[in-house]
């Protein structure tokens, strides 16, 4: 018989994933709630890399800016959807890396969101680096509910099991979406499950790419339009004289 996930999973690894450091760390802390048997969603791997999409694009293409604009536009725009997705409605909880000199902004954004829905949280953090005369900003510290850090990776599944165990305590009531949160996490499920469609159209050439992202476009088309106003790409730069 299969062992059942450990209670908070699957858990969200929230950081930053910009450098070769970054993306070993976020790594080594999905690693380390892996062994506890906690399932995990780490952008880097399950989602999708919007710089590396454009920039497979971009190496075989020549696309006027108009075509690079709206292509650019609808990544943006699911990959926000999937995360939203992720953070408010199937992972159960989140680590929230917050190594480096300053907290990275997409992060603390995506840790907001899971506070926002009652989410237990725990922060990884190992530099000495504050903001504050040795503290950090406490809209962001704040975040943790224990305003604690864990600063070994070795110790985060162990934080995270307290966490889920005392937001359980609480007993809260559910988090219940808006109507515009609710138009983006259908989209978000919806991108949720394409995820290994577009994982493949990773290896395919660019010209392969580029048509496998507009064929999204018109699957997912009415869900964008749901859940933004206005799905219209901004208009291109005016060329210089």
């Amino acid at each position: 018989m299969a062992t059942l996930p450990t209670s908070g999973s699957p858990v969200y690894c929230s950081g930053p994933m910009f450098s070769v450091g970054d993306l070993n760390e976020q790594a080594q802390v999905a690693a380390a709630l892996e062994a506890a048997n906690f399932t995990t969603y780490l952008p880097q791997r399950d989602g999708i890399e919007v710089g590396k999409v454009m920039g497979d694009i971009n190496s075989g293409l020549d696309l006027p800016m108009s075509e690079i604009l709206e292509i650019m536009t609808f990544v943006r725009k699911i990959v926000f959807a999937l995360d939203v997705y992720q953070l408010v409605e199937r992972c159960e909880s989140l680590v929230f890396n917050m190594d480096g000199r300053v907290p990275d902004d997409g992060s603390v954004v995506e840790t907001a969101m899971a506070f926002a829905a009652g989410k237990p949280i725990v922060i990884y953090k190992t530099t000495p680096i504050s903001m504050l005369g040795g503290f950090d900003n406490p809209m962001v510290q704040g975040l943790s509910t224990t305003w604690q850090y864990v600063s070994d990776v070795a110790q985060v599944p162990a934080a995270v099991s307290a966490a889920v165990a005392a937001t359980a305590a609480l007993q809260g009531t559910s988090f219940v979406a808006g109507p515009h949160l609710d138009a983006v996490l259908k989209l978000g499920a919806a991108v949720w499950g394409l995820v290994p469609e577009m994982h493949a159209a990773s290896n395919d050439t660019p010209a392969q790419l580029y048509a496998a992202v507009q064929g999204l476009e018109q699957v997912l088309g009415p869900l964008v339009a749901a859940a933004d106003g206005d799905p219209a790409p901004p208009s291109a730069p005016a060329k210089a004289s």
